[in-house]
């Protein structure tokens, strides 16, 4: 397959140096590994991993700790519980609504 173009990209030197490093445990270099990046987007049609943002993540984990321990005394949170926590974390209720919700009583 004959290379005919070329791509030019900015990114920090610090996540170059470490990805350089890391991918010399493979004998990849970084063009190397966008290539392989490129090829799995064509592939797989679509961006070839999970993406996350980790403010979603850490915030459902601290509140949900929260919850555990201070409203269920270290247990499990119910079905109920985990849907608010979710709204919160992904910053749909503020944090105010959410322990109002978590309160409430469900009959």
């Amino acid at each position: 397959m004959k290379k005919t173009d070329y791509l030019n990209v900015r990114i920090d030197t610090e996540t170059k140096d470490k990805a350089e490093e890391i991918l010399k445990n493979f004998n990849l270099r970084i063009s190397d590994a966008v290539n392989l990046f490129l090829r799995q987007i064509v592939l797989e049609e679509g961006i070839p991993f999970e993406i996350k943002l980790p403010q979603y993540e850490k915030a459902y984990k601290e509140l949900e700790k929260a919850v555990a321990y201070n409203a269920f005394g270290g247990g499990i949170p119910s079905e109920y519980a985990n849907n608010i926590l979710k709204l919160y974390a992904k910053d749909l209720i503020d944090l105010e609504t959410a322990v109002f919700a978590l309160n409430r009583k469900i009959v």
